[in-house]
């Protein structure tokens, strides 16, 4: 390996660290300053402004960053045999991500003038699965879809956020798919 190589995965690695600390700070104080970030990453501030020399630079690349990390969410086993287990790791894999979900969506209007932000609302592929759920009997007839995809993400932001606190997140994830499952059945 050349130094080279080195150097760029060792930035690439400060890089994540920055943003999962921005994630993680930004998602419970969007006005957090800089120095929080910083200490957050185990980076000094000057290394901080090094890869992002203003606080726009570190939104918009937080933003990115968290909007791939949830088009990776929605491609999780969505061809599974069984939709159910499919809601289901669409929804542990969210929780994962706890932080980017929060940082992206606990406060609708945020991102409204950012560029970044999609300006569409365009199906993210949770209905193909509640579809194919309903079709196999595991989600109720009478629960329409628009229910059922808004109760899933309120189950996923709530075990992302309790999953920051006192819960564990495999807790949470426990919990979100129980609650889910049963909220839906038929």
């Amino acid at each position: 390996m050349t130094t080279d190589q080195i150097e760029r995965g060792a930035r690439a690695r400060t890089r994540a660290a920055i943003l999962d600390a921005a994630a993680a700070v930004w998602a419970r104080d969007y006005s957090a300053s800089f120095g929080a970030i910083a200490e957050r990453a185990e980076v000094s501030r000057s290394t901080l402004h090094r890869y992002f020399p203003d606080r726009q630079a570190l939104v918009d690349a937080l933003l990115l960053d968290s909007l791939n990390c949830l088009e990776t969410v929605d491609a999780t086993d969505a061809t599974s045999a069984d939709p159910m287990d499919a809601l289901e790791a669409y929804l542990r894999t969210g929780i994962e991500i706890g932080d980017r979900v929060i940082f992206l969506y606990a406060d609708p209007d945020r991102f409204a003038e950012n560029p970044n932000w999609p300006s569409d609302d365009s199906d993210d592929g949770l209905t193909p699965l509640l579809d194919r759920a309903r079709a196999e009997g595991a989600i109720a007839a009478d629960i329409p879809n628009a229910w059922a995809a808004n109760l899933f993400y309120a189950i996923l932001y709530t075990a992302a956020e309790v999953s920051a606190g006192d819960i564990p997140r495999h807790v949470a994830a426990d919990l979100a798919v129980r609650s889910f499952r049963r909220s839906v059945s038929g």
